[in-house]
């Protein structure tokens, strides 16, 4: 009888620590989601078009000078990244997440003082990415990713839903704060929105740990990543779909109003984007878990060559919207897979280093791209010679994918 009370005891034990285990991995991936709405992949990179006018007109530095910042951004985004997946297997994410939310909200509300110096402008946006070293994605995704093995693909979806949520959100909301009470008072804005960041970490993001979250924590070290092809061959692609993502979300709307689209009309096109976003976030989290990531993003590859034949040959309103939610449903599914795929092919030990050069990789393609797309529409007076090229990178990109081979690291099937 003693020894039945006893067992009884150890599976209630069990379950409810399970349960407690259960209940903390979903809090943290939704909470990760919570987190990337309002983190400086949105509130920067998103919200960074809608101050270009005002700051033209209040200035007058000139539309081309105002977004060289954008640039700015980019780069310092470039060389922050590995550095961030460093401190992120050394320190924890939320660790990080804690210290750079105030610092980041803080960042974005000192633009309300911005004098009539754009080198002020250009210092302040090499400065914001750094002041949220630690709120990019990788701190997130890494929390998320060590709570889950056989779920892994749909809790990353989740978590990274967040992303598509901003995108659609925050340009509406930024747009609405500068109309309603100035530029000034729009940065105030973001940056208070920015803050919501701290209190979403300190209360709900759990930092998993081998007793709590019962994940394997092997894996390869980057020095033992670095000598394997997977690692080359997903610099390769990430670098491709840089490339892409960037060149369609700075040109769409040019790329319509080049085709004859109404103004007001190409301007609700990255509305459809951001929608495609958020689906393709969870559909392709829910997919990697049934299906190898390389197939995922062949099928996602497949339709951004429609998207960007589609671009070439002059859309109008239905085509404009088609080709936009294709490639929402590319760009949406990019981190998914790439968060996916670290720890399949080189475990959980050096994730964050890993994911941040990658991720690093990502932003150089970027960069190239929307020069090379500017160059093709002043040399040839149209964008089809770049959107051609862009499908052939598409082409590239998914035979690089299908090129990686079975996981090294499988799910657990316990």
């Amino acid at each position: 009888m003693t020894m039945h009370r006893s067992a009884t005891l150890v599976q209630a034990s069990e379950e409810s620590t399970d349960a407690g285990r259960e209940a903390a991995a979903w809090r943290t991936a939704v909470a990760s989601a919570l987190g990337l709405t309002v983190g400086p992949s949105v509130l920067t990179v998103m919200a960074f078009g809608a101050f270009i006018a005002p700051l033209d007109r209040e200035f007058g530095w000139g539309v081309s000078a105002i977004g060289l910042a954008a640039s700015l951004l980019s780069v310092t985004v470039m060389i922050i990244s590995p550095v961030q997946g460093l401190l992120v297997d050394r320190y924890g994410g939320r660790r990080l997440i804690l210290c750079s939310s105030p610092v980041f909200g803080l960042s974005l509300m000192a633009m309300y003082f911005l004098p009539d110096d754009i080198s002020v402008f250009y210092l302040a946006w090499a400065l914001i990415p750094v002041c949220g070293l630690g709120l990019w994605p990788v701190s997130y995704l890494r929390l998320t990713a060590g709570w889950f093995e056989r779920r892994l693909g749909f809790a990353l979806g989740v978590a990274n839903s967040g992303i598509g949520v901003g995108t659609v959100i925050v340009p509406l909301l930024t747009a609405w704060l500068i109309a309603a009470f100035g530029w000034r008072e729009a940065f105030l804005g973001l940056g208070a929105l920015a803050l919501i960041a701290f209190p979403v970490a300190y209360f709900l993001l759990a930092e998993p740990s081998p007793r709590k979250a019962a994940v394997p924590t092997t894996g390869d070290t980057l020095k033992a990543a670095v000598r394997r092809r997977p690692f080359w061959l997903i610099l390769g692609a990430f670098f491709l779909l840089g490339t892409v993502g960037s060149s369609v979300t700075v040109y769409q709307i040019p790329l319509l109003l080049d085709a004859g689209v109404p103004e007001h009309v190409a301007n609700l096109v990255p509305v459809a984007l951001g929608v495609a976003l958020i689906v393709a976030r969870l559909v392709t989290g829910w997919l990697l878990d049934r299906f190898p990531a390389s197939l995922v993003m062949a099928v996602n590859l497949t339709g951004g060559i429609v998207a960007v034949l589609l671009f070439a040959a002059g859309p109008n309103v239905a085509t404009g919207l088609l080709a936009a939610a294709l490639t929402g449903l590319l760009i949406g599914s990019e981190f998914d897979v790439l968060s996916y795929l670290v720890p399949r092919h080189f475990g959980r030990i050096s994730y964050g280093k890993i994911y941040g050069i990658a991720f690093s990789v990502f932003q150089i393609g970027g960069a190239t791209a929307a020069s090379a797309v500017s160059v093709s529409r002043e040399s040839y007076g149209s964008y089809t010679p770049a959107m051609l090229a862009l499908a052939v990178v598409c082409a590239v990109c998914a035979a690089l994918f299908l090129y990686l081979g079975p996981y090294r690291y499988n799910p657990a099937h316990t």
